[in-house]
């Protein structure tokens, strides 16, 4: 089986990623040959539409299952269009989640487990600050 596993980096000893659209790279693990390779992430820096863009490009490496920290609305409808598992994991390295994967210990997601746009980042990413709607323009009370 081929797991593509969202990361912080690349290799079996790198982080699972808390991302999945914009996550930096993808490790994928063929668990028959236990051959590792990491992949970058062709949307990390995608203005619009990462998650779909990311979907696509895993399914593309013939990958039946993904294991991320969390998963958009628009990545899981391609995910699930094309058949591929999508495991939750909320920490840990690449290789650990694959033997808990392996052991049956992982959550499989139904459904998408943040709104849309959460890794973006700015007010409405939900991984970013908000910047506000003021101006700048107060005066202070000079006190």
């Amino acid at each position: 089986m081929k797991i593509a596993v969202s990361s912080t980096a690349p290799g079996a000893e790198a982080q699972v990623s808390p991302i999945f659209g914009r996550c930096n790279c993808f490790v994928v693990v063929d668990t028959e040959t236990q051959a590792v390779a990491s992949l970058a992430n062709p949307a990390l820096g995608a203005s619009g539409g990462a998650g779909i863009q990311s979907a696509q490009y895993i399914v593309q490496q013939g990958v039946q299952a993904v294991i991320s920290g969390n998963v958009g609305p628009n990545a899981m409808q391609v995910l699930n269009a094309a058949g591929v598992d999508v495991y939750a994991a909320t920490g840990g390295t690449v290789a650990e989640v694959v033997a808990a994967l392996q052991a049956g210990q992982l959550e499989a997601l139904t459904g998408p487990s943040v709104a849309k746009d959460f890794g973006k980042g700015g007010p409405m990413g939900g991984m970013g600050g908000g910047r506000g709607m003021g101006g700048g323009m107060g005066r202070g009370r000079g006190l």
